[in-house]
């Protein structure tokens, strides 16, 4: 071979390293139809480089996730999946570099997840007001990711109310028109409460801020108890 013709292979190869793309494994678990239908639609129309897996979304994913290894995308990739995941409803999105904690893949594989109806369901769908006086109201989480007062001591009807689940921390959030907003965060704790029927397993999400806000909601810590 001469030196023209390894010219040629060479630069042949070079190309096409330089044109490969990073393979994205989308664990959709978590998704509708129709979002899945979308994402497969803007994933497309980007030129992202994709394949759906049928393996389960582990549990710890409470919102959309990219895992990547450093090197494989840039700032500006990443913020065109984040583009895309905000299309298709979600509000928050993190990315992170993979790790042996986390599920892990070779080089110039990235691993897209979204949480799964398992990780929605360890959340309660209803909380109480717990450990804040005279207060009596519940709270209900809703899958879309807001959440609504009922028995309120404060008109919510207008507000902006949010929440954020990464096991064992809940966050909610008060979102102003202004774009600024207030947030309580609690850490869950699993035990068992005495009732008039016995020992009952619950969950108490206890304040880790400040009992000090003005929306008194914020002040108090939350809880549910359960049949068996």
């Amino acid at each position: 071979m001469n030196y023209k013709n390894i010219f040629l292979v060479t630069l042949s190869l070079l190309c096409l390293s330089a044109c490969q793309q990073p393979l994205v494994h989308v664990y959709h678990e978590g998704l509708s139809d129709i979002q899945r239908f979308e994402l497969k639609k803007q994933l497309e129309q980007s030129q992202v480089n994709f394949e759906f897996t049928e393996l389960p979304t582990p549990d710890k994913y409470a919102t959309p996730h990219l895992l990547y290894f450093p090197g494989d995308v840039d700032q500006t990739y990443i913020q065109g999946i984040e583009s895309i995941v905000r299309k298709l409803g979600y509000e928050s999105f993190d990315s992170k570099v993979f790790s042996q904690t986390g599920h892990f893949y070779t080089r110039g594989n990235l691993g897209l997840y979204f949480p799964s109806s398992r990780s929605e369901r360890e959340l309660p769908e209803l909380l109480f007001a717990h450990n804040c006086g005279d207060e009596d109201f519940q709270i209900h989480i809703k899958s879309n990711g807001h959440w609504a007062v009922m028995n309120s001591p404060v008109d919510t009807t207008d507000l902006k109310l949010k929440w954020e689940f990464n096991e064992p921390f809940l966050t909610l959030r008060r979102h102003f028109d202004d774009g600024t907003y207030q947030q309580q965060a609690y850490q869950v704790k699993k035990h068992k409460v005495r009732t008039l029927q016995g020992d009952k397993p619950a969950v108490t999400y206890e304040v880790m801020g400040h009992r000090g806000y003005s929306f008194s909601i914020f002040n108090c810590d939350l809880q549910a108890i359960f049949a068996d």
